[in-house]
């Protein structure tokens, strides 16, 4: 069942790939996106030499891991030994540690101490952008050392030694996209070892407990508990209750924060819930902190600005929290392990192309915007070419501008060979949501001249399998429209806008090929007072998917994925664009 990924073969440009590269926005007047949302898009600048479209450099973060004395209430004597070693303690000083990802691919440690700010250090860059990095704790028997687990898009989870990361993995396992969210959750059974929460996309939630054994880390899974699809985001926050139990910590739609005390049995490891707050919708994002023996277990909050803010239990056995201290700045664009949502993986872009063929990209921002325009390619030379993007072909997260050329499709950037697959000829429309069929790859839907759609299964290597039929009617739409999971369950979604009436459309995920979507949900009417409807991905950082929109006046309105169906699929739209956006012919 399990096997050890074979070495990805380097990239290589097909010789069909264009000359692609950046041109950047004229100093005056260039489409900027602050986070409050006033931006405009404003005419083209000349045309320079420039290097292929990038996401913009990161500066990093900052960071001071919360660490001190334990709470008085702790009762000392009741804590079990193990509770109060950290999950992951790279740096050896007897504390927890925490790792983050960069959108290039690295890595980067934080290491904390008693009485000096954090510093960190990287491991190096994978080639490879996971979808998740876990800091489980120990999983071996013959190691003493950190390790942790990372997980791929397309299911690959992957044990690794510190020391070793990433190039020499003990143990990898595939088949884990099945679940839309892994949880670290520290050692439950009290065997030493480290294990896994797993929750399937209908709320349905496993145990991996550790076995110690470096060939099989994990014993087979337990169903322990179902109807979990109600929580958006699920960490493993360590001891909060300074009672010597692990706890499992998990977020409702509307904010309010529930524990779940996982008491060491395998057969029924969660107490029944606690709820231990409210308001916590303000974080985008919830991330565990594990044991550490100077301070209870506990979790932090980012907010859409990127600071993080951290909360301790304070030992009274309750879940109760201490109040929360800012401990970092600038997290807004880098992912931090034992994240409590799952994450968006592949597109968080948008591309804008005028009706004279001047093709501009912009980057997500995860704070709900967009970084400045750069120009793609030379000017005009999109003229007449049917342009789409997609969701990460693969699992190294390139950013993929297709084109489509009379039958064949080309990949235009970080493709294996340049040409993908050929059979695409007398589609007007084609678009790349995600992994449709369930088996880890990203596919594609097209729609033929006649309204009938077919879905091209992905086979993780940038090309496609032979296309399958859907249905027919969906003519009736003037847009379709999805770049990732817009309700939070870990499937990808669609949008399709209705003319006759502006009724705008939601096809939920199922995960099976020959049915890729549940009856469509009508999100509301009034939708065809926008010109134009886009998916860039998740801009918010929250792990839904997002949409755009554009009025004939040029204004750019952000809709993003509540979690929540029907009418309320979407929050409140908020401007992110103040004007100009009407220059473009098509928006993608």
């Amino acid at each position: 069942m399990f096997a050890l990924p074979p070495p990805r073969p380097g990239a290589r440009r097909g010789s069909r790939l264009l000359a692609v590269c950046t041109v950047a926005a004229a100093a005056a007047g260039a489409m900027a996106v602050a986070p409050a949302g006033a931006a405009r898009a404003d005419s083209a600048a000349p045309h320079r030499a420039g290097v292929p479209v990038q996401r913009p450099a990161l500066r990093p973060p900052t960071l001071r891991l919360p660490t001190g004395q334990r709470p008085s209430g702790r009762a000392a004597a009741t804590a079990a030994p193990g509770l109060t070693t950290p999950r992951f303690d790279a740096d050896g000083d007897g504390h927890q540690d925490l790792l983050s990802q960069d959108a290039d691919g690295t890595v980067n440690i934080w290491s904390s101490g008693q009485s000096s700010d954090t510093a960190w250090s990287s491991p190096g860059m994978s080639p490879v952008r996971f979808r998740e990095l876990l800091t489980p704790g120990v999983m071996t028997s013959d190691q003493t050392g950190p390790q942790l687990l990372s997980l791929t898009q397309s299911g690959q989870l992957t044990l690794w030694n510190l020391t070793d990361f990433p190039y020499s993995p003990l143990w990898t396992g595939t088949g884990w996209q099945i679940y839309n969210q892994v949880v670290a959750v520290g050692d439950i059974d009290g065997n030493g070892f480290g294990d896994l929460l797993a929750r399937t996309p209908s709320g349905d939630l496993f145990l991996y407990a550790g076995t110690g054994d470096s060939t099989a880390p994990f014993a087979d899974p337990v169903e322990v508990g179902h109807g979990f699809g109600v929580y958006d985001q699920l960490v493993g926050a360590g001891d909060i209750t300074g009672t010597g139990h692990e706890t499992l910590v998990a977020r409702d739609l509307d904010g309010n924060l529930w524990m779940y005390a996982l008491d060491g049995t395998a057969a029924a490891p969660l107490a029944p819930r606690v709820k231990i707050g409210s308001g916590w919708n303000t974080y985008n994002q919830l991330i565990g902190f594990g044991d550490d023996p100077s301070s209870i277990g506990g979790l932090m909050g980012r907010t859409l600005t990127g600071d993080l803010y951290a909360y301790q239990g304070d030992g009274s056995g309750t879940g109760t929290l201490t109040p929360r201290r800012l401990v970092g700045t600038g997290w807004n664009r880098s992912w931090v392990s034992d994240q409590g949502h799952p994450s968006l993986f592949g597109k968080a872009d948008l591309y804008g192309l005028t009706s004279g063929g001047d093709l501009y990209h912009y980057a997500g921002t995860d704070t709900g915007g967009l970084t400045p325009r750069t120009m793609v390619g030379l000017s005009r030379q999109w003229l007449d070419t049917h342009l789409l993007t997609t969701v990460s072909l693969t699992d190294y997260d390139e950013r993929s501008l297709l084109e489509i050329d009379h039958d064949t499709l080309y990949n235009l950037w970080d493709s294996f060979t340049g040409v993908t697959s050929t059979g695409w000829s007398g589609y007007g429309t084609v678009i790349g949501p995600g992994d449709l069929n369930g088996d880890g790859n990203s596919d594609m839907l097209a729609r033929d001249t006649s309204g009938v759609l077919w879905l091209r299964a992905g086979t993780g290597d940038a090309r496609f399998a032979t296309r399958i039929r859907i249905g027919a009617g969906w003519n009736v739409y003037d847009r379709i429209a999805g770049a990732g999971d817009i309700n939070g369950d870990g499937l990808p979604d669609i949008v399709a806008r209705d003319p006759a009436g502006g009724h705008l459309y939601l096809y939920l995920g199922t995960g099976v090929g020959s049915a890729p979507f549940q009856p469509r949900i009508d999100i509301g009417a009034g939708w065809n007072a926008y010109t134009g409807i886009a998916a860039p991905g998740d801009l918010d950082g929250d792990g839904r998917a997002d949409i755009v929109a554009v009025t004939p006046g040029g204004l750019l309105y952000r809709y993003s994925g509540s979690g929540h169906g029907g009418t309320a699929t979407f929050k409140a739209r908020v401007e992110i664009g103040t004007a100009g956006w009407n220059a473009y012919a098509d928006l993608f």
